[in-house]
């Protein structure tokens, strides 16, 4: 199993000072079940605290997760930013979501090495 963040999300993550800890916590929430929304074809909606927000108030995060595969952290947002996604930004997440199913382990390593993709410190 390997965990990534895309570089949108490690972009949104830096600026929001959520550090590698923090998403191991996420990551281990979300593998016991608890997320907030299944969007479909591998897409996951789940909460994660903001510096002094909390979760209710701070942020959101789109994962992908194939079971024993891999799980990538692709998107990140504030809710007093945008509450919720609409139905044209859920077309394009599933349109992203079936080209992480195809990717092999070998352009795995190649979009590290280009920096798209980061392993998450803490779940290698």
């Amino acid at each position: 199993m390997i965990y990534l963040k895309s570089k949108y999300f490690v972009r949104w993550s830096r600026e929001q000072g959520i550090t590698d800890a923090v998403l191991c916590a996420l990551v281990r929430e979300f593998e016991r079940g608890l997320f907030e929304a299944n969007l479909g074809n591998h897409l996951f909606k789940k909460r994660i605290a903001l510096a002094g927000k909390g979760k209710s108030g701070g942020g959101r995060t789109i994962l992908f997760y194939q079971k024993g595969k891999k799980l990538i952290l692709c998107l990140g947002f504030n809710k007093n930013q945008q509450d919720n996604l609409n139905a044209m930004e859920i077309r394009l997440l599933h349109k992203m979501s079936d080209v992480y199913q195809s990717l092999t382990d070998d352009d795995i390593v190649r979009n590290v090495k280009h920096n798209e993709f980061t392993v998450i410190a803490g779940m290698e």
